[in-house]
């Protein structure tokens, strides 16, 4: 959360009922319409609170309400809610900040990983077997979730345009009973995939589906999510951030592991949930996996190390679907 002082009271009793339920919220306190925006860029935060007496709180107010969703106190026309309403669990029902709901599992894999995409398609068919799965491709330099189900592009950019709009919708294409797909963007129209619209649009479907699934592209730039026009590493980079299980896909061959131990460190600075390295098509699983994981422990102590043969089946993925609803399914959200 991100809340603009004022120095009125209703502030501090805020704070103090959300130091009262430790890992609910985060909070950055700002002061200055700008901290604010930047604040909102940064943090992907899932909802503002400010007073409506905030300074220069009109000339940003339209754009932060394009960034996430802003919720004004006091007693004027303009305000949502009066500061003695401002009770924690109507202004995170508000916020559509659903806790206790579905998991967000993101599958990564650094630059020339093979099956990837498969992977995240396979996790996300075995998933809807259990519950209600949206699939969503968030690769925005190359998507291909579409092409392997056969779903046009545009479902992530309309999810991102309605919560643009202030009214976060997921339309997602059904392939199957309990799988849903938010296709991906076209690559020239990326930048409607900023933080704030992409962090509203993944709180939004917790709310609705059992388990989010998403397929991210390779290339990490911590750097580009903070920016105020967000670039094509952006939606990888929240994908990330946001995931309560990171699954990182990654080939047997030497350069492959090379190619993981360049681009690990930037993923893991972005991970805050658990991880499963999956190396695909793996021949020697007793070397390769027992190899992984003596090195893993450098950036991720805890991650589970797993592998697949030569062909992506629901067989092979059972391990890996059970490791995901263990880890996931008692604490997401």
């Amino acid at each position: 959360m991100v809340i603009g002082r004022v120095g009125h009271s209703w502030e501090d009793v805020l704070l103090s009922r959300m130091d009262d339920q430790p890992g609910l919220a985060a909070v950055t306190q700002c002061r200055t319409v700008v901290e604010l925006l930047v604040s909102v860029e940064l943090e992907a935060p899932h909802v503002l609170i400010v007073d409506e007496d905030f300074p220069r709180l009109t000339e940003g107010l339209a754009r932060l309400r394009g960034l996430t969703r802003v919720v004004i106190v006091g007693h004027g026309p303009t305000a949502d809610v009066a500061p003695q309403r401002l009770e924690l669990d109507a202004l995170l029902g508000a916020a559509n900040v659903a806790t206790g709901a579905g998991p967000i599992i993101t599958v990564w894999g650094p630059p020339g990983s093979w099956g990837t995409t498969s992977v995240a398609v396979g996790l996300a068919r075995s998933l809807s077997r259990r519950k209600d799965t949206l699939l969503v491709d968030a690769n925005v330099h190359a998507p291909s979730v579409g092409d392997l189900l056969n779903v046009p592009l545009g479902g992530l950019l309309t999810a991102c345009l309605s919560v643009d709009r202030g009214t976060p919708k997921i339309a997602g294409v059904a392939v199957s009973t309990r799988l849903h797909v938010l296709s991906g963007v076209d690559p020239a129209v990326y930048p409607a995939v900023h933080p704030g619209a992409m962090q509203q649009v993944l709180q939004t479907a917790r709310g609705q589906f059992g388990h989010i699934l998403l397929d991210v592209d390779s290339a990490i730039d911590p750097a580009g999510e903070i920016g105020l026009v967000p670039d094509w590493t952006t939606a990888t980079a929240v994908g990330l951030r946001a995931a309560d299980h990171v699954v990182i896909v990654v080939g047997e061959s030497q350069v492959a592991q090379q190619r993981l131990w360049r681009s690990l460190p930037a993923a893991a600075d972005l991970m805050r949930g658990r991880a499963t390295v999956v190396v695909n098509r793996c021949t020697d699983p007793r070397r390769t996996t027992t190899g992984l994981a003596r090195r893993l422990g450098d950036f991720l102590p805890e991650a589970a190390v797993g592998w697949i043969g030569m062909q992506i089946t629901q067989r092979a993925l059972a391990p890996i679907v059970d490791e995901l609803v263990d880890e996931v399914g008692a604490g997401a959200g």
